[in-house]
């Protein structure tokens, strides 16, 4: 039994990196319902993209100024961060959140209404509170897709990432003076990411 589930790991590692080598599946296949050897790592699979979801304050609804994270790729110049071995564990969900639509990720909704109750807690998680006086009268969520740029690029330009705008994530929100929160804009469904 245990030659067998040996077999089964390796093979499944093997297959991680080469999966069209050609390896007798039938151990392996016999096994997954047991669940005693699997492809074996938190990220078995990526994504092939990079989506980040950016909130934005605005007090006019025209003119969006974004809450800065600490980690996330969000300022264009800016080098990627390394936080090994902490974890981020806002903005990883906020990773994990951009893989879907806002109706799965309650968290997004629930932030934009806490930075427009100017919660203090919320906005620790951010590098900077971008209104510092008084919250903003409107709030967003955006998604963008990311990638670095190229080496001649990032000579060029000095930015590391380039960036587009994909369209609302979450509804356009603000504080109705009894207290209670509104949409002012609801998103269009997104164009698929994976």
């Amino acid at each position: 039994m245990l030659t067998w589930i040996a077999y089964a790991t390796t093979a499944e590692l093997i297959l991680m990196p080469l999966p069209n080598l050609p390896l007798p599946l039938f151990p392996v296949t016999a096994l997954e319902p047991l669940r005693i050897a699997n492809q074996y790592g938190l990220f078995a699979v990526m994504t092939r993209g990079r989506y980040e979801i950016e909130f934005q304050g605005s007090n006019d609804g025209q003119s969006w100024t974004p809450y800065p994270f600490r980690f996330k790729p969000q300022a264009l110049d800016k080098a990627p961060a390394v936080y090994a071995p902490y974890q981020p564990r806002f903005e990883w969900n906020l990773w994990f959140a951009s893989l879907g639509d806002w109706q799965q990720n309650e968290l997004v909704p629930q932030t934009e209404e806490r930075l427009l109750a100017n919660d203090q807690d919320v906005l620790a998680l951010f590098q900077a509170n971008p209104f510092p006086q008084a919250p903003p009268r409107y709030l967003r969520a955006v998604l963008w897709q990311y990638w670095f740029t190229s080496m001649e690029e990032k000579r060029r330009t000095g930015n590391w990432w380039k960036r587009e705008l994909l369209g609302l994530y979450a509804p356009e929100i603000m504080r109705q003076p009894d207290g209670k929160f509104s949409a002012v804009e609801w998103p269009e469904e997104l164009p698929a990411h994976d």
